[in-house]
């Protein structure tokens, strides 16, 4: 019998309590990218040594927005570690030609600061070679036996083709019986804001939070981060048990990384860095975030310069990085950045590959066809199901035994996409010794 799809829904009532935004506590930077032959210590107020060394025009800019600062954008892992990093990825991928990622600084915006007016300015000076306003927080793209699962008949994506990835088959056809195929060894980190980790489907996985702010909010999209990154863990890693559903990888070692790096300050190249400093060679890394480009949301996060350059740095290094291609509508064929240039556009001479599996979202029905809210492209590597996802969820009052049918979006889509790697890495580590790139 198909099944009845479901569309995405409004929320009835604006959100309110602790669980609501506070738009007013988030501040807004400007990033700041200076070019590579610049000389600057890596240190929060470095505007000082500018000054020192004549570097550009500083004090004009300081004279028309007086009060501003530069502060590292990169601030969880040591200096030294980022060259190590980016030492290492240079050896590993031979074609990676890395950023000057200790150049990289960002401006928090006194109050009455027009950022947009200030990112201007700074285009103006010799010495930066790329600024832009952060887009800030946006509203997340939303050995087994699951026999014993209760809820596992309900998830559809489990099975073979062409209706899921059939992880069923993995987990008892993987070689050498199934070892491996639960993602055991591998390790596995989920990028976005919010979760809740004592869920009694996940409780037992032992998910910890390796750094940022778990925070409860719900934006204007009726999104809630708690409730969405609960569902995004339950598809990878839900406890193989007698209680609900199960994980595509149950056995993988799972973390968390807030962008929010404080609860003023959300940063995703910040999140992402910190990451990929803690994950090694085919070690899988979820990317459950989406960006604005001006007043317009759904796109991939790799369209600001930032964050393209450390999800590079990551697939350098060898880490599988999803990245959803976001719930905007968009043919990122077609997209621009402020210079103009297709870079999403694998046809066009500005094309940047950032080495990320990018995600589209179908519907869960065979044959699988494109979900309208789904962005689109030949930068989409491939789709999984974007709609009718069982997994974990918890509500604002932070429930940790209930669950949904309708889990949805290219979130979904990407956490698929993630449990069918760390499958497959398990599988490659534990019979063939080694992972795949």
């Amino acid at each position: 019998m198909a099944k009845k799809k479901k569309g995405l829904k409004k929320p009835k009532n604006k959100p309110t309590g602790p669980d609501r935004l506070e738009l007013s506590a988030f501040r807004q930077r400007v990033v700041v990218k200076f070019h590579d032959y610049v000389e600057l210590p890596y240190k929060d107020g470095v505007e000082k040594e500018i000054l020192n060394r004549d570097i550009g025009s500083w004090d004009m800019i300081e004279e028309e927005f007086p009060g501003i600062t530069l502060t590292r954008l990169y601030t969880s892992v040591e200096p030294d570690e980022i060259v190590r990093l980016v030492d290492r990825a240079t050896e590993t991928d031979r074609d990676y030609e890395p950023s000057n990622f200790l150049n990289y600084f960002a401006i928090d915006c006194p109050p009455g600061t027009d950022p947009k007016a200030l990112a201007k300015l700074l285009t103006e000076s010799q010495a930066v070679q790329d600024v832009y306003v952060e887009a800030g927080p946006t509203s997340p793209p939303q050995l087994v036996n699951a026999a014993n699962d209760p809820r596992s008949p309900n998830q559809g994506y489990l099975d073979a083709a062409p209706d899921g990835i059939d992880a069923e088959f993995a987990w008892t056809n993987s070689g050498t019986g199934t070892a491996g195929a639960d993602g055991t060894g591998i390790q596995f980190i989920d990028i976005e804001q919010g979760w809740m980790l004592n869920h009694a489907d996940l409780n037992a996985a032992g998910i910890t939070l390796l750094s940022g702010v778990n925070r409860a909010i719900t934006f204007p999209t009726g999104v809630s981060t708690r409730p969405h990154g609960t569902s995004a863990l339950g598809e990878v890693l839900a406890v193989d048990n007698a209680i609900g559903c199960v994980g595509i990888a149950p056995a993988a070692t799972g973390r968390v990384v807030s962008q929010w790096r404080t609860n003023t300050n959300s940063n995703t190249s910040h999140a992402i860095l910190n990451s990929i400093s803690n994950l090694k060679f085919g070690d899988v890394l979820l990317l459950e975030a989406q960006t604005s480009v001006g007043l317009t949301t759904g796109f991939p996060v790799e369209v600001e310069n930032a964050v393209f350059d450390t999800i590079r740095l990551g697939s350098a290094l060898g880490i599988v990085i999803v990245e959803p291609g976001g719930n905007g509508s968009h043919d990122l064929d077609t997209f621009t950045n402020a210079a103009g240039d297709q870079i999403l556009n694998r046809g066009s001479a500005d094309f940047r590959d950032s080495g990320a599996i990018v995600v589209g979202a179908a519907s869960s029905t065979a044959p699988h066809t494109r979900m309208g809210f789904s962005s689109f492209g030949n930068r989409i590597d491939c789709y999984a199901w974007g709609e009718d996802v069982d997994t974990c969820r918890t509500n604002p009052a932070g429930t940790t035994s209930t669950y949904t049918t309708s889990f949805g979006g290219t979130s979904s889509a990407s956490a698929l996409i993630a449990g069918a790697a760390l499958i497959v890495q398990g599988i490659a580590q534990a019979n063939l010794h080694y992972r795949f790139s």
